[in-house]
Protein backbone atom coordinates (compact mmCIF):
# COMPACT_ATOMS: atom_id res chain seq x y z
CA UNK A 1 0.00 0.00 0.00
CA UNK A 2 1.12 3.52 -0.66
CA UNK A 3 -0.66 6.61 0.36
CA UNK A 4 -0.56 10.35 -0.80
CA UNK A 5 -1.80 13.31 1.53
CA UNK A 6 -3.74 16.07 -0.03
CA UNK A 7 -2.71 19.66 1.52
CA UNK A 8 -3.39 23.41 0.83
CA UNK A 9 -0.79 25.48 -0.52
CA UNK A 10 1.45 23.07 0.02
CA UNK A 11 0.99 23.03 4.01
CA UNK A 12 1.73 19.73 5.99
CA UNK A 13 -0.85 21.73 8.57
CA UNK A 14 -3.26 22.20 5.84
CA UNK A 15 -5.22 19.07 5.31
CA UNK A 16 -7.15 19.39 2.41
CA UNK A 17 -10.42 17.07 2.77
CA UNK A 18 -11.94 19.07 0.23
CA UNK A 19 -9.97 18.32 -2.51
CA UNK A 20 -9.55 14.81 -1.62
CA UNK A 21 -12.77 14.30 -1.79
CA UNK A 22 -13.24 16.25 -5.63
CA UNK A 23 -10.11 14.09 -6.56
CA UNK A 24 -12.12 10.44 -5.56
CA UNK A 25 -15.37 12.07 -7.56
CA UNK A 26 -13.93 12.81 -10.30
CA UNK A 27 -11.30 9.53 -10.08
CA UNK A 28 -14.41 7.45 -9.91
CA UNK A 29 -16.40 9.14 -12.97
CA UNK A 30 -13.10 8.52 -15.35
CA UNK A 31 -13.54 4.91 -14.00
CA UNK A 32 -11.00 4.55 -10.91
CA UNK A 33 -11.93 3.98 -7.23
CA UNK A 34 -9.74 5.94 -5.06
CA UNK A 35 -10.08 5.10 -1.18
CA UNK A 36 -9.66 8.34 0.85
CA UNK A 37 -8.85 7.70 4.96
CA UNK A 38 -6.39 9.82 7.43
CA UNK A 39 -7.65 11.52 10.29
CA UNK A 40 -8.43 14.84 8.24
CA UNK A 41 -10.14 12.56 5.43
CA UNK A 42 -7.10 14.17 3.37
CA UNK A 43 -5.07 10.78 2.27
CA UNK A 44 -6.01 8.70 -0.51
CA UNK A 45 -4.61 5.24 -0.39
CA UNK A 46 -3.38 2.98 -3.43
CA UNK A 47 -4.08 -0.62 -2.97
CA UNK A 48 -2.15 -1.97 -6.16
CA UNK A 49 -2.72 -5.70 -6.35
CA UNK A 50 0.97 -7.06 -6.71
CA UNK A 51 -0.49 -8.78 -10.26
CA UNK A 52 -1.57 -5.62 -12.03
CA UNK A 53 0.48 -4.79 -14.67
CA UNK A 54 2.92 -1.87 -15.23
CA UNK A 55 0.41 -1.07 -18.07
CA UNK A 56 -2.72 -0.89 -15.83
CA UNK A 57 -0.94 0.90 -13.01
CA UNK A 58 0.18 4.18 -15.42
CA UNK A 59 -3.56 4.08 -16.80
CA UNK A 60 -4.44 4.73 -12.89
CA UNK A 61 -1.82 7.25 -12.05
CA UNK A 62 -2.59 9.44 -15.39
CA UNK A 63 -5.91 9.25 -14.16
CA UNK A 64 -5.20 10.39 -11.04
CA UNK A 65 -2.75 12.71 -12.27
CA UNK A 66 -5.27 14.01 -15.05
CA UNK A 67 -7.74 14.67 -12.31
CA UNK A 68 -5.72 16.46 -10.11
CA UNK A 69 -5.08 18.82 -13.04
CA UNK A 70 -8.33 19.47 -13.57
CA UNK A 71 -9.45 19.89 -9.90
CA UNK A 72 -6.26 22.46 -9.24
CA UNK A 73 -6.22 24.33 -12.73
CA UNK A 74 -3.05 22.29 -13.56
CA UNK A 75 -1.57 23.88 -10.09
CA UNK A 76 -0.08 20.57 -8.45
CA UNK A 77 2.82 20.44 -6.66
CA UNK A 78 5.62 17.20 -6.44
CA UNK A 79 5.36 15.92 -2.89
CA UNK A 80 7.63 17.22 -0.12
CA UNK A 81 9.67 15.08 2.12
CA UNK A 82 8.93 11.71 -0.12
Amino acid sequence: MVAMELVKDGDPHRPDADLTRALTRRAAEKGLVLLSCGLYGNVIRFLVPLTASDEIVREGMGIVAESLRELTGGRVQAAVGA
